[in-house]
């Protein structure tokens, strides 16, 4: 693939500079949230967000420039956007935690020594009720943006509308 001015690129080096800078158009987006005042919370995990207005602006005069940069790269690379399904991101979260929720059984536990008493028959059906509650949040997301198993368009449409212009 050659464009103006630059020598034809290998598709190896292309995927290498298209898998890179995603992620970090991926990064930014959440960077943006901290910027626009994100500070989410919940039963054990809570951020603080201690950014001031003035540093708040300057990060997001900063991704601007970032952004630039990236549509520039991506004209010339003619690289097409990365769309993530919320649905598909969800389940693929759901497998990841359940994966360790797993290692929380007794029987994975005694790679650290002997439970006490009593810890893994209160912890194995807790573990097994999360587990359960991740696989029916993963049933749900797969049916997400679809009305009789066809897609209805929302999510590309949004995700489409917070890219902009192209």
């Amino acid at each position: 693939m050659a464009k103006a001015g630059l020598p034809p690129v290998g598709e190896n080096h292309l995927r290498g500079i298209t898998v890179t800078i995603t992620l970090l158009d991926e990064a930014l987006c959440e960077i943006q949230e901290w910027a626009d005042g994100r500070a989410r919370g919940s039963v054990l995990y809570e951020e603080r967000n201690r950014l001031t207005p003035k540093q708040r602006e300057a990060i997001r005069a900063e991704l601007q420039q970032v952004r630039a940069v990236l549509r520039e790269l991506r004209d010339r690379f003619g690289l097409e956007p990365t769309i993530q399904d919320a649905g598909s991101a969800i389940c693929a979260s759901c497998a990841a935690l359940w994966a360790y929720l797993v290692e929380l059984e007794g029987k994975h536990l005694r790679r650290y020594g002997a439970p006490p008493p009593g810890l893994t028959e209160y912890l194995d059906p807790k573990v097994a009720e999360l587990i359960e509650r991740l696989q029916r949040i993963s049933t749900i997301a797969r049916a997400s943006g679809t009305e009789g198993g066809k897609d209805n368009g929302h999510g590309s449409a949004e995700a489409e509308a917070r890219r902009g212009p192209r």
